[in-house]
C-alpha cells in the first residue's frame, strides 16, 4: 500500500512540473517581439515624415546665405524668336523662426542688349516644412538694378542709360542635408531700364545766321519680362 502511494505521489509531482514548465513557454512566447510590419515602415518614409521638423529648443535668428544661378527665357521681339540668357546672384540674411528667411542680395543679369547688377531685397516664406527640413517655398525680391546697354552697330550712341526697379518672384523647393540646403526653383524676373538721347536743336536769328539751341533729350524706356529657372545652394 504505501508502494502505491509513493508512485501516486511522484507521478502528481511529474505532472505539476510539466504544467508549470508549460505556462513558462507560453509566457516566454507572448513577451516575444512583434517584428516591423510593412504598414509601421511606409509611416516613416511618408511624405509627413519628410516634412516632420523634430529639432527642439532651435535659435529663434539663424544667419543664412546662398548663391543663385540659371537662365532666363524671353523675347524683346518675340517674332523673331525666343532668347536665353543668364542670370546669377548671392543672398545673405537671416532666417526669423522656422519659416521666414529675410536678406540682401546682389546679382548679375545678362539680357540680349542689357547687362545689369541688381541690389536687392529678399524674402522667402516656407509653405510646407521647415529650415530644418525639405521644404516648399515661395519667394519674392525686390530692388533696384544698375544697368550696361550692348551697344549695336546701326544704333545710335545714347547719352545714358539708368536702371529702374528689378521684381522676381519663385517657387521652389529646397532640399537639406546636413547645414547644407539644395533647392530648384522656377519664377518670373521683371526689370525696367531706360535711355537717354540728346539731339541738338537749331533756330535762325533775324539776319539769316543759325544758331544752336537747347538740346531735345528723349528718353526711351524697356520693360524686360523673363522666365527664370534656378538652382540654389546655401548654408543653413
Amino acid at each position: 500500500m504505501k508502494v502505491k502511494c509513493t508512485f501516486i505521489l511522484v507521478g502528481l509531482m511529474l505532472i505539476a512540473q510539466a504544467i508549470h514548465a508549460q505556462n513558462f513557454d507560453a509566457d516566454s512566447v507572448y513577451y516575444t517581439p512583434i517584428p516591423k510590419t510593412v504598414e509601421s515602415v511606409s509611416k516613416e518614409t511618408s511624405p509627413r515624415m519628410i516634412f516632420r521638423d523634430t529639432v527642439q529648443n532651435d535659435k529663434l535668428i539663424q544667419y543664412f546665405f546662398n548663391v543663385q544661378a540659371g537662365p532666363m527665357i524671353g523675347c524683346k521681339e518675340c517674332e523673331k524668336g525666343k532668347e536665353v540668357t543668364f542670370t546669377s546672384s548671392t543672398v545673405h540674411g537671416i532666417t526669423v523662426g522656422k519659416k521666414l528667411r529675410t536678406g540682401l542680395g546682389v546679382g548679375f543679369d545678362s539680357y540680349y542688349s542689357w547687362q545689369t547688377l541688381p541690389l536687392f531685397g529678399s524674402a522667402s516664406w516656407d509653405v510646407i516644412g521647415t529650415r530644418n527640413t525639405q521644404a516648399l517655398f515661395v519667394q519674392f525680391n525686390y530692388g533696384w538694378s544698375k544697368p550696361w546697354r550692348k551697344q549695336t552697330a546701326w544704333e545710335n550712341t545714347p547719352t545714358g542709360v539708368d536702371g529702374g526697379r528689378m521684381i522676381s518672384t519663385q517657387i521652389g523647393y529646397r532640399i537639406k542635408y546636413h547645414d547644407m540646403r539644395i533647392s530648384l526653383a522656377a519664377g518670373s524676373k521683371f526689370q525696367r531700364v531706360y535711355t537717354y538721347y540728346e539731339t541738338p536743336s537749331y533756330y535762325y536769328l533775324e539776319d539769316g545766321t543759325m544758331v544752336q539751341g537747347p538740346s531735345n533729350r528723349t528718353t526711351i524706356k524697356a520693360d524686360m519680362r523673363r522666365l527664370m529657372i534656378s538652382m540654389t545652394i546655401g548654408w543653413k
